[in-house]
């Protein structure tokens, strides 16, 4: 186990290196800028440039950009190359609006699956030997609150998070005895660029944040970033298999309810 003390100062990533996927914007650029500042070599893996990712370079960390879309195959060996010590799979989307699952077509559900699961297991799978050459890692999926409660008209989209927090569970197993940990964050209500709450939440109903949860809102990417630097660092040298929830404490305390003019909200108008 590598040594590491809650007290020691500076940065906590130095001499690290990580690969971060969909690392371009939101919450995965977040990640990578915070890994940078605590001086890792972060190589940002996304279907589009990464253009210019500021952080402060005072602890020698770096972020480099590789073009590649998750879902293509096979992983790129300069992925492998660069031999990581910290896997970030932050890729997902649910790619859809709301629709039931009786309306859904096969297609879209391997849409899903490619996008949300299968292209964790081929890139985890493609960087864990050499982490367990090396007796050392730290793999962090980003999951959903949706994995733990449900989203009406996303129930496939779910249903692969929820997989992928098993996934996450069981590979911890695995690898612990190589001194690799693997865990899971769930994120809700954090502004990205797929739930743009800036865009989506009209000025008239912004006070009801409070009523969205315990901790109001909307979180930002960097709330993420600081809980992946955590699972990434010495930090949490005694954690794996688990999840934290990155979310305000909407899972805690409540979560999807039904509109009296028909379908669902977690962000109920008249609380």
């Amino acid at each position: 186990m590598t040594e590491f003390s809650s007290f020691t100062p500076g940065a906590m990533l130095t001499g690290r290196r990580a690969v971060v996927t969909g690392g371009a914007a939101g919450i995965g650029a977040a990640v990578a800028r915070a890994f940078a500042a605590h001086g890792a070599d972060v190589l940002v893996a996304d279907s589009e440039p990464i253009g210019g990712l500021d952080f402060d370079p005072a602890a020698g960390g770096s972020i480099a950009g590789l073009e590649w879309d998750v879902r293509t195959t096979p992983c790129p060996a300069e992925l492998v190359e660069h031999r990581p010590d910290v896997l970030v799979n932050n890729v997902g989307h649910y790619l859809r609006p709301p629709h039931t699952f009786a309306a859904n077509a096969p297609a879209l559900w391997d849409e899903l699956h490619d996008i949300n699961f299968a292209h964790v297991l081929r890139l985890t799978q493609a960087l864990l030997p050499g982490m367990i050459e090396r007796r050392s890692g730290s793999i962090i999926n980003l999951t959903t609150v949706e994995a733990h409660r449900a989203i009406p008209g996303h129930a496939v989209y779910s249903g692969y998070k929820a997989a992928l927090t098993g996934f996450t569970r069981s590979l911890a197993a695995e690898v612990g005895p190589s001194g690799i940990r693997v865990n899971a964050i769930a994120p809700d209500l954090i502004e990205s660029v797929q739930v743009p709450y800036a865009e989506i939440v009209p000025e008239q109903d912004r006070s009801l944040w409070p009523h969205w949860s315990p901790l109001g809102g909307p979180g930002q990417p960097e709330d993420v970033a600081g809980v992946a630097l955590f699972l990434a660092s010495g930090l949490s040298r005694f954690v794996t298999g688990g999840t934290i929830h990155v979310d305000g404490g909407t899972h805690a305390s409540g979560g999807w309810v039904p509109r009296h003019s028909g379908g669902w909200t977690n962000r109920p108008r008249n609380p």
